[in-house]
């Protein structure tokens, strides 16, 4: 902590803090303010004046080294979801599958900040890290550089980039598991999936064609294809616009009533205040990168009170 103060503790609206176990960077510009966390690179918090919190998390966290936040912006990969649903491509990355969790393992891993830069009063742009050497991480053989860019002004904007420092092609899922906050679920509407084809993983990842906009009323998990468009998310005080580069998919996902009570660091009622859309590389989406190539997954969020 002392270190990260003393490299960029002294930048206008810039504080390092440490969370129970884990440290943040706080950022604080004319436009916006925002707390990204080391572990994980995981954005937990972005709000523009006058307006609530747009993206969500969760009271009920509690701030453990080696456990992600719920909420925020986890990052997932080289997996989505449970690994034995990813590709076989992706399943064979990982030489064993026993026992890992969801959602792959760099949302535990503590990354490095590179920079820290303020190129205008309205904007505040932070550069993680994270090295992954061949042979040294169990699972994931290969390696690589990840880059986390976030981006903080008008606009949020998260950068998430895999460099493939490997001298063969790997293959991987990712996500920006992204938690927005909505004002009542029961009154939200989401934008630009009608007719978009989706795989319903509460009725046996059957293939499934959405009609119209989409209203929550129930638990709700599922991957949408052909997504790499702006997607919206309109409640009683707001619309969110969702754009995103480098996805051609993405994940609705809400756990309604019964499955709030059984998942941790959530309250029972914490499913009417959030909705995930989460900007993705899944299913037959996924990445094949080849020996020295980088892939970047982007996304940039704003709203209107249009």
């Amino acid at each position: 902590m002392q270190q990260l103060y003393s490299q960029f503790g002294q930048l206008e609206g810039v504080v390092i803090e440490l969370h129970k176990e884990l440290l943040a960077v706080r950022i604080t510009n004319k436009a916006a303010t925002a707390t990204v966390f080391l572990q994980g690179a995981q954005l937990s918090h972005y709000q523009t004046p006058g307006q609530p919190a747009l993206i969500w998390c969760s009271d009920e966290s509690d701030y453990r080294e080696g456990t992600p936040l719920r909420g925020g912006i986890p990052v997932c990969w080289p997996w989505f979801g449970d690994i034995a649903r990813n590709p076989e491509a992706v399943q064979q990355q990982i030489p064993d599958h026993e026992g890992v969790s969801a959602h792959g393992f760099v949302r535990s891993r503590l990354w490095d900040v590179v920079s820290v830069a303020t190129p205008d009063p309205h904007t505040t742009r932070l550069h993680l890290q994270l090295q992954l050497a061949a042979d040294q991480e169990p699972l994931w053989p290969s390696a690589c550089e990840l880059n986390m860019v976030i981006s903080v002004g008008e606009t949020l904007s998260l950068d998430f980039s895999v460099t493939n420092l490997s001298d063969k092609t790997v293959h991987f899922a990712s996500a920006l598991h992204s938690y927005f906050g909505v004002n009542a679920i029961d009154d939200t509407i989401v934008g630009g999936l009608d007719e978009h084809s989706y795989i319903d993983s509460l009725d046996d990842w059957q293939e499934k064609q959405q009609h119209g906009s989409l209203v929550i009323d129930q638990e709700v998990d599922r991957i949408y294809r052909g997504t790499n468009h702006a997607i919206t998310i309109k409640d009683a005080q707001r619309r969110m616009t969702i754009n995103s580069e480098g996805s051609h998919s993405c994940i609705v996902w809400n756990p309604w009533i019964e499955k709030s009570k059984r998942l941790s660091n959530f309250a029972d009622d914490d499913y009417l205040r959030m909705l995930c859309i989460e900007t993705a590389n899944a299913e037959q989406d996924y990445i094949q990168l080849a020996a020295n190539d980088s892939h970047h997954l982007k996304l940039t969020i704003s709203s209107s009170t249009e």
